[in-house]
């Protein structure tokens, strides 16, 4: 037993266990990956069109200089750290891209970018990436799920995302067990360490969930181990941030992308359970927008916080806020990314609905959370006519997209000339191709 696997083992295990070649993937998980990647690239589409990348986009030469690697959905071209942090920024900025609910988050958001553009200056196949997108989505989600309840502070994905992109680049560099032990451990301690609460994203922080950072910090610190820079591998065995037990269980039994969820609505994923029972009364009732009287809204606490002040200012404060997103659904027939401009917040429509909203925290709803995310939604109208429904959030692990509906939202965002790009990332294409299509 070496050094390391006597002072870490635990982390000495995990470390192993990225290590490119130990698995066989089924074609059923290789293909999972593909609906992930081509979900999470179509909503870089839409995440090109939002102040929060186009402001970050003012500084590109500034930060990161020149180079070859493309902005996604963009002519633009950067240096790698610049193409993973624009893409990143891209993809998490419209709250659009799948997640899990182990993580409570949005591990491809963080994985997806640093497979492609770091799988693409090593000239990795195509099936190479996509099983460090498996690798890197199954660390983020172990290491956000392992986290001590008493713990957790926030749920923002930042904060444990940065462990997810390293093992992605551990995976693809070829790291060995004890680079990938402190390309680990620098990425978890160089994760954002994010506010707590729902400070994040209730105000409208472009900086969101850190997801940006953590995708750049986890890059970084598998490059820096690939060339014997150490970090703090004590952090996992000797701390009690993490229950082991809990990281290590059944690893390599099955993968956790396999369980994911995706998003049929560009808003918090705590949100989507709401807007569906929105959108299955409006389905189901014949009413006129102007019959609402009133709208009860119920839901678990972490929600309300999210809701900071009656009308959203800006897009992004907008993503998060509940009663918006239903009267979004209400006069618009959908939550896309569309619906969060300027002029849109300012609907007069949207506005008088948020007014007739009423929001309360249920401690029946607390209690299941995270595990679940039940909402109830009614609607009275000015004859005292009733309309409820109560729903669990949709497109979930158990009742998933088919391949038509995640297509018809890849679309919606990047139009029909991108549908080429779809059929290409489902398909057993080479990268290079793929990467010549973004």
């Amino acid at each position: 037993m070496n050094h390391l696997q006597q002072k870490a083992p635990v982390l000495y295990k995990f470390a192993e266990f990225i290590q490119a070649g130990k698995y066989h993937f089924n074609e059923t998980t290789l293909y999972q990956a593909k609906r992930v990647a081509a979900d999470t690239i179509g909503v870089a589409f839409s995440g090109v069109k939002t102040n929060a990348l186009n402001s970050a986009m003012e500084q590109k030469n500034r930060m990161f200089g020149k180079g070859d690697f493309t902005i996604w959905s963009t002519n633009e071209k950067t240096t790698l750290p610049g193409a993973v942090f624009y893409n990143a920024l891209s993809i998490s900025s419209t709250d659009f891209d799948e997640g899990h609910r182990k993580a409570v988050g949005h591990p491809a958001s963080l994985v997806v970018p640093v497979a492609f553009v770091l799988g693409e200056s090593l000239n990795c196949s195509y099936e190479k990436i996509l099983e460090s997108i498996i690798i890197g989505y199954e660390t983020a989600t172990r290491f956000s799920y392992a986290r001590m309840p008493d713990k957790i502070d926030t749920y923002s994905s930042g904060r444990w995302g940065a462990v997810g992109t390293s093992a992605t680049a551990a995976y693809l560099l070829g790291l060995n067990t004890a680079q990938t032990m402190h390309a680990l451990s620098n990425a978890w301690i160089l994760s954002p360490v994010m506010l707590g609460g729902s400070t994040d994203v209730s105000t409208g922080s472009m900086s969101k969930e850190g997801v940006v950072w953590a995708t750049q910090s986890g890059l970084q610190s598998a490059l820096l181990a690939e060339k014997g820079f150490v970090g703090p591998y004590l952090f996992v065995d000797d701390h009690d941030d993490l229950d082991c037990d809990k990281l290590l269980e059944g690893m390599g039994e099955g993968w956790m992308i396999n369980t994911n969820y995706f998003k049929p609505y560009a808003c918090c994923r705590w949100l989507h359970t709401a807007v569906e029972a929105v959108a299955r009364i409006r389905r189901k009732n014949n009413f006129v927008l102007a019959d609402i009287k009133e709208i009860e809204l119920k839901t678990f606490g972490r929600a309300v916080q999210l809701v900071d002040e009656k009308f959203p200012r800006n897009p992004v404060q907008a993503q998060f806020h509940l009663p918006y997103v239903v009267a979004c659904m209400l006069v618009n027939g959908h939550v896309l990314p569309e619906h969060f401009s300027d002029n849109n917040l300012e609907n007069e429509q949207i506005k008088a609905l948020i007014s007739s909203s009423r929001l309360t925290e249920e401690k029946r709803y607390n209690d299941v959370f995270p595990a679940e995310l039940p909402s109830s939604v009614a609607i009275i109208t000015r004859t005292d006519t009733y309309y409820e429904e109560i729903m669990t959030a949709p497109w979930d692990a158990c009742c998933p997209p088919s391949d038509e509906e995640l297509k018809e939202k890849f679309v919606l965002q990047a139009g029909d000339p991108n549908l080429h790009l779809w059929n290409l990332l489902l398909s057993e294409k080479t990268s290079k191709e793929i990467h010549l299509n973004i």
